[in-house]
């Protein structure tokens, strides 16, 4: 008879200790209840440090299935985003024929061609809301500063979670607006006058868009930072800080009366 441990293999009557403990935890099933006492057996094989390790491969094999989902579904998000873009332009593109058929002629097959326009349309707005609610499981810190939508344009522009958790403020503030950043520092290589965007995705936030010209570099810095400091949690801890949010809101509401 054979049981899995968390800590190795009792076979035929004989203890096998795991080489990967955190390995045998994942493995560790058996289907009829144990003849013996997991933690008497433990207890004699590590001493009074069993529960310590116990603790401790619990603590790394969460982490890891923890790590493994992330990295899932923000691709699954990610994934989301690219064909939300390439069902809006197909829709828009569409759009245009349609009006182009309807001036010709009204026909039953436009009338489908319509009918099919407004289900693509419909799916879109089934897939926004399925990339809400991954943001608002995956980062919700990120989601709570910027929103969902903007989150997961970010995610999208970085490729991942981790590497957003990894980018500094400074990069994070000009994500999206890579071609004119590399242009204008271009042209200030060659001596000549630019103008460096202070601003990318996060610019479609109302909290940046809303305020004066000369005050959005200010509260554009501000919110990447936070975003920086939002994206390690979510990545790292996937705990809620509402005390980040409520900081940008507190700057932009100082930038909105100065």
């Amino acid at each position: 008879m054979e049981y899995r441990l968390w800590f190795g293999k009792f076979v035929n009557d004989r203890f096998e200790k795991a080489d990967d403990l955190r390995k045998s935890f994942s493995e560790s099933c058996n289907s009829a209840p144990l003849p013996f006492s997991v933690s008497d057996i433990g207890k004699e094989i590590f001493g009074d440090d069993y529960y310590r390790i116990l603790r401790r491969v619990a603590i790394e094999v969460a982490e890891e299935h923890v790590e493994r989902e992330l990295k899932r579904e923000d691709r699954y998000v990610i994934s989301l985003v690219r064909t939300l873009d390439e069902i809006a332009n197909t829709a828009n593109l569409l759009d245009e024929r349609l009006r182009e058929l309807k001036e010709i002629k009204n026909s039953q097959l436009v009338e489908m061609f319509e009918e099919k326009l407004i289900e693509l349309k419909s799916l879109r707005g089934d897939i926004e809301k399925e990339i809400e609610d991954v943001m608002r499981k995956i980062a919700p810190n990120l989601s709570e500063i910027v929103g969902e939508k903007i989150g997961a344009r970010l995610l999208e522009k970085a490729g991942s979670l981790e590497k957003l958790a990894n980018y500094p403020s400074s990069t994070i503030q000009v994500i999206g607006a890579e071609k004119s950043l590399f242009k204008a520092l271009s042209r200030i290589r060659k001596g000549k006058k630019a103008k460096v965007p202070k601003h990318g995705v996060i610019f479609q936030h109302p909290f940046i868009k809303t305020l004066p010209k000369k005050k959005r570099g200010k509260m554009a810095r501000f919110m990447a930072n936070k975003i920086a400091i939002a994206a390690k949690i979510d990545y790292f801890r996937g705990e809620l800080d509402e005390s980040l949010s409520e900081e940008v809101w507190r700057r932009y509401e100082q930038l909105s009366r100065s």
